[in-house]
């Protein structure tokens, strides 16, 4: 970057970072895992599967069609076609309806709150099979890398993984900074969550505005790893 360039974007109150969001950040930070689990597919996660394209990886989605919906798919995973969450059963799964049509990316448990609400004409709802992580990661042994996307239900993803977190290298985590979902929870109960299990705040990946064009963020994608001894 030019020195010009570099000015000029200080003019406008801006700076230029390095993307954090690609596999080769990732790399840097020296991970090993022996399996990866994605929750909250959705059309996939490109940057993780690209970073450890040489590691197991499973998929946990409630919706079954995202199965056959994925944009970018590891060359070896396991899907699970239910939701993860605190305690085995069903629940109503929240897909809303926008202008464009159902939107599973905001596909969830909690209500939409703030400014996406009002993207939102309709919500769709379907029973799914809700079970603990734990439940699913006995059959796969090793050290977890763990990504958690569930639209304001990652603590309770959280709370029904005790024993992998346990064995978790690393976590990336969607970790809201404002009340995007009804009775989400603050971002401090995440991270202590995640403190508790050994696993620390150590770097932002991704830090989406507010939804208005405003700067205050919304949420941030967050890494949490285990801290150098």
């Amino acid at each position: 970057m030019t020195p010009e360039l570099r000015r000029a974007l200080r003019r406008e109150g801006l700076v230029a970072v390095r993307n954090r969001e690609g596999a080769d950040h990732l790399r840097g930070y020296g991970f090993a895992p022996d399996v990866v689990v994605d929750v909250g597919v959705h059309r996939g996660t490109p940057h993780l599967y690209d970073a450890f394209p040489n590691t197991k990886f499973v998929l946990v989605d409630p919706r079954a069609e995202v199965a056959e919906d994925l944009s970018t798919a590891p060359a070896d995973y396991d899907f699970h076609a239910c939701a993860a969450g605190p305690a085995a059963g069903r629940m109503d799964l929240r897909i809303p309806v926008t202008k464009h049509g159902t939107d599973g990316a905001m596909a969830g448990f909690r209500e939409i709150a703030g400014p996406m609400a009002r993207r939102v004409q309709s919500v769709e709802t379907r029973s799914v099979e809700v079970r603990r992580l734990d439940q699913i990661m006995q059959a796969y042994p090793g050290r977890v890398g763990l990504k958690i996307d569930t639209e304001g239900f990652e603590l309770d993803v959280l709370q029904g993984a005790p024993e992998t977190l346990a064995r978790t290298e690393f976590a990336i985590l969607e970790l809201s900074l404002s009340q995007r979902f009804e009775g989400v929870a603050p971002p401090s109960r995440v991270i202590a969550a995640l403190a508790a299990a050994g696993l620390e705040f150590r770097d932002v990946l991704s830090l989406p505005g507010d939804g208005r064009g405003g700067a205050a963020p919304r949420y941030v994608d967050a890494l949490f790893a285990r801290w150098p001894s």
